[in-house]
């Protein structure tokens, strides 16, 4: 057999299509269905032509249709002497769009860049803070179309179903687009648009009201302006007219129906109507008359009737009776208040006030009309006005309560009463005690705040401003609220017992006000303190224990013998101790002297009353002040926990209470007082060391008048001048000196006697004992 001859090859014929074609076949079956579904269901790309891309972000800003993205911005290019923007150079945006939004992409459709805008008329914009400046865009309603040329404002058109008139006004005054249009001070629509007549004599203006208000809007409707301030005035005032803040900034319009014209045909799209400068212009309002029982002072077209501080009306005719005893003043009431025009409604004479809270227009107005609308069973139009405000009104929602004072500061009618800072109530009016004691101020606390006043409650003054200066803690100036400063306030709280027991507060329940906080908070007693007359104290001074006040003078009266003045001062709660035997009072001013300066702060607040507690158990409340602080005798520093000594001296010297004792240089003492001996033959000194250095007094110590100035001088030795200290020099003073540690002796007790010598001995000055200081010194130095 021959291994190497090949097989011989068979042929067979192909009967079908290779699988090899089957793979291009499937992709390009692929390809025409992605084509498909581009052409059908892709994004459509279109170009919007803006006159500078200022805002504009490639991949970033995006394009809107009611708060939904729709596309967004693929590139840029410049387009030189563009025809569509008047030969000027513009920027074309071009932007993929979703397949869904073809159909806004029609001939009409708007473009405009939303970026935010703050201006007097409002602020737009405001989403674009933080998503960023986006396209927005109004479809319109022609064939489809791919080249858009961007406005630069929004559309005024409103969107939406509704009623469109024109107002015919001889100017615009502060409207605008989008400025608001009221009934009954309830925005009901918009202005549309605004422009001249053919002939320039007149601006028309464009409104828009919704559906659900367009009925309102009739045949015999009147429109009113209440765009920015309206001033007239007047001898008798002047008068501010301001619809809102929302009217000031943007401009408004306010329309209503007299009724007269209630039953006139409805308005229908183009109606024109004019529009007024204001509502009374619009003989719009309802027409009231008020009868005064005496003259008042009032202005036409100025004074103004305020409900709750709401302007609802104004002044239109004042005229005298005709038997001369009262006015007949006529008013147009606003619309709105129509149906509380009843027999509970009532009218009277409010005059000016100084009050910041309405601006400077209160300042201005002279006096207004106040009203308390209130419905009823029937309407009226003709009302018997009082003269005054009333000084109570029970008919006010809230708890009815009457304060007593001696005075009322800054409180005015008005006035706010507050709990932790926060308004609950009002100030109704006040009125003097019968006897003229006093007054009585009436008070309402609102419903949902009723509940915090009880038996334990405490009212207080929180009028003006309250102020105290010291050296130490500067000047401090306290006030509750710029409002309190000027119309005055109360404030109310706990009480200093306050009880869990206490009993709420009913209608017509009796409080004291109080003159401030720490009044209300504090209770006592009173003492009585006799005083020279000259010390500089007055009602207010305080009394004070080591620098805390504990009671203050309440008042001051001369003596029935007219030689003083007698106080009658409130010690504090928790200062009642102070009311029993011993207690001693001084007059603490300010002190000049050779030892030092002291108690300067009292240039600044005056001078106050010191006061230290007797150790008596015995009441007493009848005190004579002492013109200084008394200073400790004998038998006081006998207590005390230093060493009292009695030093035998031939003569006073220059020694005085005060005068410093030294040791080594260093002050451990001073003089607490002195007196003859029981023959006169002697002083004696006393003196008290401080319990820190008490151990340095032995028995065989060496006392000296440390007074003056020691001058000796020799040839040899030359000049030698030895004082103690200035201090000395000037005031006097005493030093002592102890033996080496043999020779010292025990320490002594207070009361042990001790010569004092004119001068020292050399030897003593060149004593040095080892002496340990009293423990407690050294524990003060951890």
């Amino acid at each position: 057999m021959d291994y190497d001859v090949p097989p011989a090859g068979v042929a067979r014929r192909s009967r079908g299509i290779s699988l090899v074609w089957l793979l291009p076949l499937i992709a390009a079956a692929i390809a025409v269905w992605l084509l498909y579904e581009d052409f059908t269901q892709g994004d459509i790309k279109a170009t919007i032509l803006f006159s500078s891309g200022d805002g504009l972000v490639k991949g970033k800003t995006v394009v809107k249709y009611s708060g939904v993205e729709i596309g967004v911005v693929e590139d840029f290019r410049l387009v030189p002497s563009s025809k569509e923007l008047d030969g000027q150079d513009g920027v074309i945006a071009e932007v993929r769009f979703n397949h869904s939004a073809a159909y806004l992409l029609t001939r009409g459709s708007k473009f405009w860049l939303v970026k935010p805008e703050v201006s007097l008329t409002g602020v737009r914009g405001l989403e674009a803070l933080v998503s960023g400046n986006f396209i927005a865009i109004e479809p319109g309603s022609g064939p489809a179309q791919k080249h858009f040329v961007a406005v630069t404002e929004p559309p005024t058109y409103v969107r939406g179903d509704g009623l469109r008139v024109i107002l015919k006004s001889p100017r615009l005054a502060s409207l605008n687009r989008g400025s608001p249009v009221y009934y009954r001070q309830l925005e009901v629509g918009k202005v549309e648009n605004y422009q001249l007549t053919d002939d320039a004599s007149e601006v028309e203006v464009s409104l828009f009201i919704r559906r659900p208000y367009a009925h309102l809007v009739r045949r015999g409707s009147r429109f009113w302006n209440t765009s920015g301030i309206s001033i007239q005035g007047g001898i008798g005032g002047v008068n501010v007219e301001l619809e809102s803040l929302a009217s000031l900034i943007a401009g408004g319009v306010s329309f209503y129906t007299p009724d007269t014209q209630r039953h006139s045909p409805e308005a229908v799209d183009g109606n024109a109507f004019k529009l007024y400068k204001n509502f009374a212009a619009a003989d719009a309002g309802i027409p009231v008359t008020l009868n005064f029982d005496r003259g008042v002072s009032l202005s036409e077209g100025a004074t103004e009737v305020i409900y709750e501080g709401i302007k609802v009306g104004e002044v239109s005719r004042v005229k005298a009776k005709p038997d001369i005893e009262g006015m007949s003043v006529e008013v147009l009431m606003d619309p709105i208040t129509d149906d509380l025009l009843s027999e509970n409604t009532r009218f009277w004479l409010a005059p000016p006030t100084l009050d910041f809270t309405s601006g400077v227009n209160d300042l201005l107005k002279g006096n207004r009309i106040e009203v308390d609308l209130r419905k009823g069973k029937r309407s009226m139009r003709t009302f018997s006005a009082a003269s005054k405000p009333p000084q109570r009104d029970p008919r006010v929602p809230g708890l009815h309560l009457t304060l007593t004072a001696r005075s009322t500061g800054s409180l005015q009618r008005g006035a706010a009463v507050y709990y932790r800072h926060v308004e609950v109530g009002k100030v109704q009016g006040m009125s003097l005690m019968p006897d003229g004691s006093g007054v009585e101020v009436y008070i309402v606390i609102d419903p949902p705040y009723a509940h915090l006043v009880n038996s334990d409650s405490r009212f207080w003054n929180v009028s003006g401003v309250r102020a105290s200066a010291s050296l130490q803690e500067g000047i401090e100036v306290e006030t509750d609220s710029l409002l309190s400063v000027v119309r005055g306030g109360i404030a109310f709280g706990t009480g200093p017992h306050h009880s869990k027991n206490a009993e709420r507060a009913r209608n017509g329940d009796n409080f004291r006000l109080y003159r401030s906080r720490d009044d209300a908070q504090e209770e006592g007693i009173n003492i009585y303190i006799d005083l020279q007359g000259d010390e500089g104290l007055k009602v207010g001074t305080p009394l004070r224990y080591r620098g805390i006040q504990v009671g203050e003078i309440t008042r001051m009266r001369l003596t029935l013998e007219m030689d003083g003045v007698r106080a009658r001062a409130r010690l504090y709660r928790r200062a009642e101790r102070f009311a029993r035997t011993g207690t001693r009072v001084w007059v603490v001013g300010p002190k000049l002297g050779l030892d030092g300066v002291s108690n300067l702060e009292t240039l600044v607040t005056g001078p106050y009353l010191e006061l230290d507690p007797g150790s008596g158990n015995d009441p007493q409340t009848e005190f004579v002040a002492m013109s200084a602080k008394p200073e400790p005798d004998l038998a006081d520093t006998m207590m005390m926990p230093g060493l009292a000594l009695i030093l035998n001296a031939p003569r006073r010297g220059s020694l005085n209470r005060g005068s410093p004792v030294y040791y080594r240089q260093v002050k451990v003492g001073q003089v607490t007082g002195y007196q003859l001996g029981e023959l006169a033959d002697r002083v004696y000194i006393y003196v008290y060391i401080e319990p820190h250095f008490r151990t340095l007094v032995r028995e065989h110590s060496r006392f000296w008048n440390a007074s003056g100035v020691d001058v000796n001088f020799g040839l040899k030795t030359g000049l030698d001048v030895h004082t103690e200290s200035t201090q000395s020099l000037l005031a006097g003073g005493i030093a002592f000196a102890t033996p080496n540690n043999p020779e010292m002796g025990r320490e002594v007790e207070s009361g042990s006697h001790y010569p004092l010598y004119g001068k020292p001995e050399d030897e003593w000055l060149l004593w040095s004992p080892k002496i340990e200081l009293y423990p407690a010194l050294e524990d003060s130095f951890k």
